[in-house]
């Protein structure tokens, strides 16, 4: 059987419907990665992933676990798999190159492992630059077999290519990669996982460097943040680290808001798959989205430009 080069589905002619479909079985992507790569437009069909049973297989892979994400979509859900994950591994974060230049990795890196009690090596990569590849090399060079997971989006499929130059398929359409995907290499197997499905309020992938937008909200306005709003019972002062591309501005209330959230002085609130926002002192909130889709944090921004 022949699988697709793209996401690793088994190619088929006999169902569109299906996994895999090609209108020629001579084809080396399947239509849906056809449609990705070419035209940037996905209306086939997906495979449901399951968590559980990506981390089970990748357990079972018994090889370095090169484990992705991006250092906007850092939070609790994202590090439970991680955790789950046994054996040697490596915490990547990927687009670097969109990390504020006012933020030192090295302290970014401190302050992420205090938060969230990692305590394997964490790397910095950008596939755009092709900023520390030499250190993947260097960490899995007594390793026959590499496995890179994360979560959808994150960017691995691109760390993929630009690694060891394969051409998997590429998109912003949520898990690209369907299936394990097993590519031999100078003696050594380099496994493409599909990327975990986190419960997110909104996936909004940046390709730009995030530039930090600072705002004094006063009492009686609030921020709205394309369909987010956020209000502060007293003066606060707060620092936005999203996607540059979403709609900001500040606007006076004028209907009540019920304040009901605390954030802790030095905290980040996590909007997930959005972004965060660092709160200075200690604020007393009123936020719109339901408490599934953001979580508090002691912030992992601070200790050299404050």
């Amino acid at each position: 059987m022949k699988a697709c080069l793209g996401c690793g589905s088994i190619l088929q002619d006999s169902n569109p419907d299906n996994l895999g479909y090609t209108p020629d079985i001579a084809n080396s992507l399947c239509q849906r990665c056809f449609k990705l790569k070419h035209y940037g437009s996905n209306n086939s069909v997906s495979k449901k992933q399951d968590n559980k049973k990506i981390v089970s297989k990748i357990n079972k892979e018994k090889g370095l676990v090169l484990f992705i994400v991006d250092f906007l979509n850092l939070y609790q859900e994202v590090i439970d798999i991680y955790k789950s994950i046994i054996g040697p591994k490596c915490f990547i974060i990927t687009k670097s190159d969109l990390i504020p230049k006012n933020i030192k990795k090295d302290k970014l890196e401190e302050n992420i492992k205090n938060v969230y009690g990692i305590n394997e090596k964490i790397i910095f990569v950008s596939s755009k630059f092709k900023d520390n590849f030499s250190l993947l090399d260097n960490i899995s060079k007594n390793y026959k077999k590499v496995i890179l997971c994360g979560v959808t989006n994150a960017g691995k499929s691109s760390i993929i290519n630009t690694w060891i130059g394969s051409d998997i398929t590429v998109s912003k359409s949520i898990n690209t990669t369907q299936e394990f995907m097993y590519l031999n290499v100078d003696e050594k197997v380099i496994v493409d996982t599909p990327g975990f499905i986190t419960k997110i309020y909104k996936s909004d992938v940046a390709n730009k460097k995030i530039k930090p937008l600072t705002y004094q909200l006063q009492n009686r306005y609030f921020l709205q943040i394309a369909d987010i709003n956020i209000a502060a019972l007293d003066d606060v002062n707060l620092t936005i680290y999203l996607n540059n591309t979403l709609n900001v501005s500040k606007r006076r209330i004028k209907t009540d808001f019920a304040y009901d959230i605390i954030i802790p002085e030095k905290s980040d609130l996590i909007i997930k798959g959005l972004g965060f926002i660092k709160f200075s002192k200690n604020a007393k909130i009123s936020l719109n989205i339901a408490s599934d889709y953001f979580e508090i944090r002691p912030t992992i921004i601070g200790g050299n430009h404050e």
